[in-house]
Formats: C-alpha cells, structure tokens, sequence
C-alpha cells in the first residue's frame, strides 16, 4: 500500500512532471548532476523509482578549515561502514521519533493528547498548572509555548516555534513509558524490521568544541542507505511486506498533515511541500512552498548541512542527500531543477 487513501488525497497532484529517467541520462553522459553535488558537499546521494535504486553515488568531501566543514567532520561524521558515510544526521531524526511516538500509542503506552508531564515528571521551568498543559502532541507539532530554555513564551498551542530542546523529551516520554532504552527501543520496534544495520543513537557531546547545549541529548548516526529504507517504509504506508508495523493509520495520515494552523509545512516532525505559506527555523512566515522547485506533494525529513529525505508518493519516489552545507545558496531548487531535466 503506497501511504494511505487518506494521505495521497489530502496530497495535491505533482504539477511539474518528474522524469527521472531522462535526468539519469544526464547524469550517466556528463555527470552535471555528480559534479554538481560534488561541488556542493555532499556525501551521499540515493534515488530509489518504484523500490528500485537508480543513483547511488558517494563521494569525499573537501575538508576546509570553514566552522560549518569542521563541525560536519569533527561532530556529524562518524565513520564510513562498507565505504558509505555514517553521519549524525541531525533533525531527520525527528521523523524517525515521529513514528516511534505513533508505534507507541498503538501500543497502548502512551496517548499524544496527554501532559509530557504524566510520562516523565517536572521537565520545564513552569508552575506545575502550566507545565501540565503541554501535551505530547504540542511536543510534535513545535507549540509548546516555551523558548530554548523551556520557560515560558505563549499558551501551548497559540504559537509555532521550531525548538530542539522541547522536542528532545520526546524521548524521555519514549524511554520512561515503555522502560526502554532508545537504542533498544528503536532496533525492536523499527530498525529490525526495516534491516536498518548502520544505525543507531548515539549521546552527544556538548559545549565549546560539540553541539549546542539546547539540541538533542542523542543524534541519530546512519548512511543514506538505511535513510532510503526508511523513507520507503513510509512511502509503503507503514508496512515491511505483510508486517503491518504501523496499524494507529490515523496517526499516520494526520503526521503528513498540516497539524496546526500556524505553519502549513509542518506535520508531526516531518514537513510538507503541498503549502500556499511556511514557516521555518527563523519563524517568519513565507509564501507558496518550502522547496518550489519540488514536486507540491513531496514530504519531508530535513537536518542541519542541508540533509534531506524526500518522499514523493505519487511517483514512488525516495531521496536522499547527506554531507555538509552546500556552496550554492539555491541549492535546494537548483537540485530539483538537475533531477527534473
């Protein structure tokens, strides 16, 4: 089942043909398009068409003395397993918390319209009467109502705000109510089913040489390889073969959804193409779609360095792109542009 009924209608119809054989074309007689992620950072590049891989390039990044080239090598890449990066790939692991928030709740464990608070204690610089109207949900949709140093900043729910650090006990709520470790927790409800071997968390390192003191306790290290997995078992609606991992498919749907009126291009930790306006990290809001040169309906998990995967449901489609920051500052629709030559 390629997403769901529900998803795909709530998606618009890709207005920009995506011929993605003739781009290989190109890519296999001049390699623009190789050159051109090469020249932009990038260390992994993966397109799967109907389950089938049809680029699979990686390539070496130049190392510079460049602050964001040296946090990407020094904090982000952990190694390289069968010659293919392992990075930390930043906020795509939200997308990845995501549906483990959902196998949660069709588990019974927890429900996203309760406090953060009956899960795991006190957690924010509030009184306990407004710290216990947060919900999980506020949790996954970034309307908290609290600023990086979680005190307050509006009642949850009345503004749109993209903080790490809130988002960050989601996976104490994961850990504290099922008795799991994340590592354990993610490779039996997810990892193993999906044959993810070259991934897995990892606790970061923080302060003056490492990640900044509000971002995640834990990055996610993988390769584009597991990443496309992933984003074909979303594209599959949830299910490896016969095994149905996700069956709570209202969650599923509303998490591809627009779940709030405040950003049009935010789910629950994945971001959605199909927008008339956007919001991002700097809160302004933008009209028409977070990547127009995109298809419309294309879904998203995106990580510091320009890391993306991509998901376009009507064509069958998975991307994903990893590396470091990239040299041109149009790169995310110069990228569609190459592909969609």
């Amino acid at each position: 089942m390629i997403l769901s009924n529900l998803l795909l209608a709530a998606l618009p119809l890709l207005l920009v043909p995506l011929n993605i054989n003739t781009s290989i074309k190109n890519f296999d007689s001049n390699h623009s398009l190789n050159n051109y992620l090469l020249d932009n950072n990038t260390s992994s590049f993966l397109v799967s068409e109907k389950g089938e891989i049809i680029i699979d390039e990686e390539f070496k990044i130049k190392n510079s003395f460049k602050p964001k080239s040296v946090a990407f090598t020094n904090l982000l890449q952990h190694g390289f397993v069968q010659n293919r990066s392992q990075e930390d790939v930043a906020s795509i692991q939200k997308s990845f918390v995501s549906v483990l928030i959902g196998i949660a709740q069709q588990k019974g464990l927890i429900d996203i319209n309760n406090p953060v608070s009956l899960y795991i204690g006190k957690w924010t610089q509030l009184e306990e009467k407004k710290e216990d109207l947060i919900t999980v949900r506020n949790l996954l949709t970034m309307t908290s109502g609290l600023d990086a140093s979680l005190k307050y900043l509006s009642d949850p729910g009345s503004e749109w705000f993209y903080n790490s650090r809130a988002y960050s006990y989601l996976i104490d709520v994961l850990e504290k109510s099922s008795g799991i470790q994340v590592n354990d927790l993610s490779s039996e409800w997810l990892f193993k089913d999906l044959e993810m071997q070259e991934t897995f968390w990892k606790e970061r390192r923080k302060g003056v040489m490492g990640f900044p003191k509000d971002s995640s306790k834990y990055g996610l290290v993988t390769t584009a390889k597991d990443l496309l997995k992933f984003g074909e078992f979303i594209l599959n609606g949830g299910e490896v073969g016969t095994n149905h991992i996700i069956s709570d498919i209202d969650f599923f749907d509303d998490s591809f959804s627009k779940s709030q009126d405040l950003n049009e291009a935010y789910g629950y930790l994945w971001w959605l193409n199909n927008t008339t306006s956007f919001m991002t990290w700097d809160k302004d809001l933008s009209s028409g779609n977070l990547f127009p040169k995109a298809p419309e309906e294309t879904i998203l998990a995106l990580g510091w360095g320009n890391r993306i995967l991509a998901i376009i449901p009507s064509k069958e489609i998975v991307l994903v792109r990893l590396g470091s920051f990239p040299n041109d500052p149009n790169f995310n629709n110069n990228l569609w542009e190459y592909i969609q030559k």
